[in-house]
């Protein structure tokens, strides 16, 4: 319990001063919380302020890894509800061990982001790629022409093409098959082609499934 406590401290610390630049009043905090996260090391006051000890960024680091990631596998691959995935998250990332999470990442194909939109902190395998089991997230990018895949996630900074996608039936979950790649890719969503950039293609993520001779 005193682990899951620092975890979820360090984590939300790790949110707030990392990614938003904010300055933790020790105020804002609960002081028994507090009092721990300095007799472990991982934080120290300055200034009336909580701020993360180097020990306590690479816990705030991970975790927030291990919390965005299971939130990827929950919704990507076993098909989660929204309101119960982000839950069950935030207990499973505490039981995830070194080799699992990167099972996981790579499993997911090294997704860069969360079903929420914010960035997924790297891993060891991110930069070395591994491949050591098999994956089922592809961007479109990386499929060959006749491979078929449902719609996971859209990782997109241009809202007006995200929306002109939107509107054409790209959406999570939506069945599509690779029918081109060159010169522009080719896609066959219901009963449509749609044509495409690679910029679009490597944005369009895809849980890969068995090719079938049938029409989608």
């Amino acid at each position: 319990m005193e682990n899951r406590k620092i975890e979820d401290a360090v984590k939300n610390l790790w949110i707030l001063v990392e990614e938003e630049n904010k300055m933790i009043n020790i105020e804002e905090f609960d002081r028994d919380v507090i009092e721990l996260l300095l007799s472990k090391g991982y934080a120290f006051i300055k200034d009336d302020t909580i701020a993360l000890t180097p020990k306590g960024k690479e816990l705030g680091k991970r975790i927030v890894r291990l919390h965005r990631l299971t939130e990827r596998l929950l919704l990507d691959v076993l098909r989660m509800e929204e309101e119960v995935f982000e839950e069950a998250s935030c207990s499973v990332e505490h039981a995830i061990t070194e080799e699992l999470e990167e099972a996981i990442c790579t499993l997911l194909g090294h997704p860069k982001m969360c079903p929420h939109g914010k960035r997924i902190p790297p891993g060891r395998c991110c930069s070395k790629k591994r491949e050591k089991i098999s994956r089922v997230v592809y961007a479109i990018s990386e499929l060959e022409p006749g491979d078929e895949g449902r719609i996971s996630y859209i990782v997109m900074d241009r809202f007006n093409i995200l929306s002109r996608l939107t509107g054409m039936g790209l959406i999570p979950g939506a069945r599509l098959k690779l029918l081109r790649k060159k010169p522009s890719y080719v896609i066959e969503v219901g009963n449509r082609q749609i044509t495409f950039d690679n910029y679009i293609a490597r944005s369009i993520y895809v849980i890969k499934l068995p090719t079938t001779n049938n029409d989608n």
